[in-house]
């Protein structure tokens, strides 16, 4: 590589810097659309004579405001690497003053220092970026449905007998509408799966493993891009939140070993759901989780070791590329 392009993202703008082993050459801003992206790229490459393998974009996934750029880049096979938001605010050390023009050459120049560590965005993974919109999509309305029962469920016996009855009733049509909305999201969630052959294939499999339902199912292949970025189950544990780290240090700190705190809540909230699930029903992780209470062991300290035993479980199933047999058999876990 010989120039190193960083776009910091925001709604309405992107902030674009190049730069080559030097210094930073060019910076411009322009809106967050497809034309004005296409049409910087384009002034630059006669400017700069650049070729797609001579440079490098670098972008931070910064929500669904980067999905117009990260299009772009993919359709004309640009090399482009999405850096993780920690690992560039770790790589700065010590900053002072923050503004979008800064932030995009921090990012073009995190790409120069480190671009032996970066990971190419491809076309495959706009198919599972639009399974992630779906699935945030999803998010969303779970949330604002919970969020309004447990709003109306507190305000309703305190208001006005008169009043009480109508807005139930509307209380209850909404909850319906609701209901309604994530129905149709999951609909549409199967037909992005359903769409591709391979994703299909490995949806199948988790599907095929007790708890494991359509919904933490279709998190798993967004999150780990079809399980091409993560196929080791300790790695995939650590995103998870649940594998265990030593936390001592000489003579003076032997703590207990702990779950780190940088992971993804999501994945890690569905998995602890569908061990809980699993609790329900007689066999092998409810047989696990009786025995290690009785031995003394801390509840969520055995339920984190079954969300554990889950994600191995998980891995060996895509790396072995057959279903799961039940050692003995299961009632359907409740999505």
């Amino acid at each position: 590589m010989q120039y190193w392009i960083g776009i910091d993202v925001s709604k309405e703008t992107l902030d674009v810097a190049m730069r080559n082993a030097k210094g930073v050459l060019v910076e411009e801003k322009i809106g967050n659309t497809t034309k004005s992206l296409k049409g910087l790229l384009k002034q630059w490459t006669k400017q700069f004579d650049l070729r797609p393998q001579e440079y490098l974009v670098c972008l931070e996934p910064t929500s669904y405001y980067v999905n117009i750029a990260l299009q772009v880049l993919a359709e004309q096979s640009i090399p482009t690497w999405l850096i993780h938001c920690n690992d560039l605010r770790q790589s700065l050390g010590m900053q002072r003053g923050k503004s979008d023009k800064v932030d995009a050459r921090r990012i073009a120049e995190y790409g120069w220092r480190f671009q032996d560590k970066g990971r190419l965005y491809t076309l495959d993974q706009i198919k599972m970026n639009k399974l992630r919109q779906l699935l945030t999509r999803r998010q969303k309305y779970v949330e604002h449905k919970s969020m309004f029962q447990r709003w109306a469920g507190d305000m309703v016996p305190f208001m006005d007998k008169e009043l009480q009855k109508p807005f139930s009733k509307d209380d209850k049509e909404l909850k319906a509408m609701y209901n309604e909305m994530i129905k149709r999201v999951d609909h549409r969630i199967l037909q992005v799966i359903q769409e591709d052959v391979v994703i299909k294939e490995k949806f199948d499999l988790l599907r095929s493993i007790e708890g494991v339902g359509n919904v933490l199912a279709a998190h798993l292949l967004a999150l780990t891009d079809g399980f091409t970025r993560f196929t080791d189950p300790r790695k995939l544990a650590c995103h998870a939140g649940c594998a265990p780290f030593e936390n001592s240090s000489g003579s003076s700190l032997k703590g207990r070993s702990r779950v780190s705190h940088h992971a993804n809540h999501t994945l890690k909230s569905l998995l602890h759901m569908s061990v809980v699930g699993l609790l329900r029903f007689p066999g092998e992780f409810r047989s696990f989780y009786d025995r290690k209470v009785a031995e003394g062991k801390h509840k969520m300290l055995v339920l984190n070791a079954m969300r554990n035993k889950l994600v191995h479980r998980i891995c060996a199933v895509i790396n072995r590329g057959t279903p799961y047999e039940l050692r003995t058999p299961l009632a359907n876990v409740i999505e």
